[in-house]
């Protein structure tokens, strides 16, 4: 079956099919082209229509119950107010696609493994469902199996989700407000800058799920379980103006830098705030003073703090990999269990160039620091000032100490001895 007036035939048998009546004939074809088709209020309920190209067709009020659509390509496709209940949906791509008020009641869109022809072999390859950037405003979830599936940037408006199965979902940067999620199995799902305003998590299963960057002053998380869940434990709530920053960095980072913006608070006070558990990669402190803060398991891969004043802050579990601390004051900081190590550099097109970047605390203070168990891996500490820091458990690999002054310093506790460093005048 090649043209479309054999697939439009094959559709209105199908009709015929579905309603029992004479001369009627299930409707079976794969990959077929479908692409900007535009119908409603037919039924394709029950067809078979495996690797269908949809893309951009309009299609609203379609039926699409018990239908075999594995691994077809709906993306940008319009498809409000259909339903695809128990439907077959593994590995199907539904990227950018309208799907308001749209019925996927037990549907399942877990990952499908395809066949491929590599080099004349047959070569099995797992396909994640993907609806990132989705609308399903509206739509009804419940009992779905969305397991490994690809929904960030997705709008959840409104969704009952109850039930479903979303085990490691990626729903970063997703809006979840008024969602319905009782008894949502949500184990190890990245919900990392997501917005749940109003959402209804009870009975759902949260452990070990990234809550990075979300705000949760309106969530109930009391009869939820958020055992091993990364970003839970958040203090007092930001203040608007700081708060509306962060969740603009949160979308710039989801997005791969298409919306949002990275945080830059270069010059600011915002001494004693608690950004605990936040993903702040990137962002800008330069020349702040953040007496007191808190940066505890917060992800600070690549972010800025030269001349910031640190004194007293809580670092404890952060991510510093390619931090620039350089001439920052962090006398009597918390840094035990901290990682500070490279960032590998990578080209416009993903592709490791070989080089990388390294965290930096050239001519930095950190006298009286509480380093124990840091991992400091290819570390710049040029004429950094350590003078009676606490370096129990710490570990020291290939760092660049010239200059440093490790006086006072418990240097024996250490796990690797600083090169270059007499352990004696330590």
């Amino acid at each position: 079956m090649t043209t479309r007036e054999e697939l439009y035939e094959a559709i209105r048998l199908h009709q015929a099919f579905v309603s029992r009546k004479p001369g009627g004939k299930r409707l079976q074809v794969r990959n077929a082209n479908l692409s900007r088709l535009k119908v409603r209020r037919i039924t394709l309920a029950d067809a078979v229509l495996p690797g269908t190209n949809f893309i951009q067709a309009v299609m609203h009020d379609v039926r699409f119950d018990f239908a075999d659509l594995f691994a077809s390509n709906f993306v940008e496709a319009d498809l409000e107010g259909s339903f695809f209940n128990r439907a077959d949906m593994r590995g199907v791509n539904m990227a950018r696609c309208r799907l308001c008020d749209t019925d996927f009641t037990e549907a399942d869109l877990r990952a499908g493994s395809i066949i491929i022809l590599d080099a004349g072999h047959e070569k099995s390859v797992s396909r994640r469902s993907n609806l990132s950037g989705a609308d399903l405003s509206g739509a009804k979830m419940w009992g779905a199996n969305l397991a490994n599936t690809n929904m960030s940037g997705t709008k959840l408006h409104n969704v009952d989700m109850s039930e479903a199965n979303m085990f490691a979902v990626n729903l970063e940067g997703a809006d979840l407000s008024g969602c319905r999620l009782t008894g949502a199995k949500l184990k190890n799902a990245n919900l990392k800058g997501a917005r749940l305003k109003y959402t209804d998590l009870t009975g759902a299963d949260l452990s070990g799920v990234n809550l990075r960057n979300v705000d949760l002053s309106q969530v109930d998380l009391s009869r939820c379980n958020t055992s091993g869940a990364i970003g839970v434990k958040r203090g007092p709530k930001l203040p608007d103006s700081i708060q509306e920053r962060i969740d603009r960095h949160a979308a710039w980072i989801s997005s791969e830098g298409q919306t949002g913006s990275p945080l830059n608070v270069a010059g600011e006070d915002l001494s004693g705030i608690d950004l605990s558990g936040s993903d702040l990669t990137g962002a800008c402190f330069d020349n702040c003073t953040l007496r007191e803060t808190k940066f505890m398991d917060a992800v600070l891969i690549l972010a800025s703090f030269r001349n910031a004043n640190l004194e007293g802050a809580k670092f404890t579990g952060a991510h510093c990999s390619g931090i620039r601390l350089m001439g920052a004051k962090l006398d009597r900081a918390v840094l035990m269990g901290v990682h500070m190590g490279p960032v590998a550099q990578r080209d416009a097109t993903g592709s490791a160039t070989g080089e990388s970047w390294k965290a930096d605390l050239s001519d930095a203070s950190l006298l009286q620091c509480d380093l124990r168990n840091v991992k400091f891996v290819e570390v710049r500490l040029r004429n950094t000032l350590l003078n009676g820091a606490n370096v129990s458990g710490a570990t020291f690999k290939s760092c660049d100490v010239d200059g440093a002054d490790f006086e006072g310093c418990n240097m024996q506790a250490a796990l690797t001895p600083v090169m270059g460093k007499s352990l004696d005048k330590a």
